[in-house]
């Protein structure tokens, strides 16, 4: 009797120990690895926690579904997938755009975002004087004109000593310091520049040797002065010539490595320079060494008016229409499901409020 009884219990101790493992399997089944990657305003690694429009939706996929999930974070897109195709996680969001490339590798679900390529470049200027004024204080430039007017003003002094007027004999410049002195400084910068308007003329022999030394030293710092101010204002005209992809052409383009910006860009006759990251195209951007970046529509929008307000601006019409959708293994059994919670959040407009709140209410679809 003791033996059956044991018996009965070892044979309850085990269903219940099956049934516990079917159990966990199936919350097995259902927990899915999620792999992101920073693509502002669709995820934004915070401090926290990452945060953005991609993560609002698989939130809200994620209660249609039951599914439950884990972040994976990934350094870019290219990443992204690479860890999708080598099985390491079970699901790719944020930006992610269907190419008939991509289709061939992976299964997408349904569009959840439609945009396309845009091109950002440096804000420059309205107002010539606005641009020439900044030229002068970027690089070496400031330091070659502080150095001409310290000679100048140097030139003039010495200019005026020997050439200024006396009781006996009058000269072109006047015989008190000033104006004397602003006289023999504006006689330095004419005949520096060349100019020599001939109403300042040194009558001296030393004033003409002077001049002589002036024109030796000054001219070919004056000439190399104006020269780089000329080809830093011909540079800013180009920029703002940059309205689309047409006005690309021997320009210098950054873009980032493994995205449609630089598949297109390739086909484009233009200086192509990569990047890992967005962000690294940007500070070259604002460094001078790029023109413009190449890169999709929705993150040039939030860094123009975000970190980049006042310093670049999106410039020309969105170019090479591209969707956004989630991409996962092929064949994967969770792209019905997926499909069906995308449809029901455009239904009940979730995804329509979801794009309004991060891109506001042009954003949504």
């Amino acid at each position: 009797m003791f033996r059956k009884q044991m018996s009965g219990v070892f044979i309850l101790g085990f269903v219940l120990f099956l049934n516990c493992q079917a159990v966990y399997a199936a919350q097995s089944e259902t927990r899915i690895k999620v792999g992101i990657s920073p693509f502002p305003p669709f995820i934004i690694m915070s401090e926290e926690k990452p945060i953005g429009l991609s993560i609002d939706l698989w939130q809200a996929l994620s209660r249609e579904t039951g599914l439950d999930f884990e972040f994976v974070i990934f350094e870019g897109v290219a990443d992204k997938l690479k860890g999708l195709q080598e099985g390491s996680i079970g699901i790719a969001i944020g930006g992610i755009t269907i190419t008939e490339k991509r289709e061939e590798m992976f299964d997408f679900t349904h569009p959840v975002y439609h945009t396309g390529l845009d091109i950002l470049i440096p804000k420059v200027g309205n107002h010539p004087l606005q641009g020439l004024l900044s030229s002068l204080f970027k690089g070496n430039k400031f330091v070659i004109f502080g150095g001409l007017m310290i000679l100048i003003i140097i030139a003039g002094h010495i200019i005026w000593l020997v050439e200024r007027s006396s009781k006996n004999r009058t000269t072109s410049f006047h015989r008190k310091y000033f104006p004397g002195v602003f006289e023999g400084m504006y006689w330095a910068l004419i005949t520096a520049s060349t100019i020599g308007y001939g109403d300042k003329v040194p009558q001296r022999w030393i004033g003409r040797a002077l001049a002589a030394i002036i024109i030796i030293i000054f001219l070919p710092l004056f000439a190399y002065f104006i020269a780089q101010l000329s080809s830093d204002l011909t540079m800013q005209s180009l920029k703002t010539n940059i309205n689309g992809p047409e006005d690309l052409q021997g320009r210098r383009v950054a873009v980032v490595e493994g995205t449609t910006s630089y598949d297109y860009m390739k086909k484009e006759r233009a200086y192509i320079e990569l990047f890992d990251t967005v962000e690294e195209a940007y500070n070259a951007l604002l460094k001078g060494t790029m023109d413009a970046v190449v890169y999709d529509a929705p993150n040039l929008l939030f860094f123009a008016n975000g970190e980049g307000k006042g310093k670049v601006t999106v410039v020309g019409k969105i170019f090479e229409p591209q969707d956004y959708g989630l991409a996962l293994p092929q064949g994967s059994p969770l792209r019905e499901k997926m499909n069906r919670a995308i449809l029901t959040l455009v239904e009940n407009d979730e995804l329509a409020r979801t794009m309004a709140k991060w891109l506001g209410p042009a954003g949504s679809p």
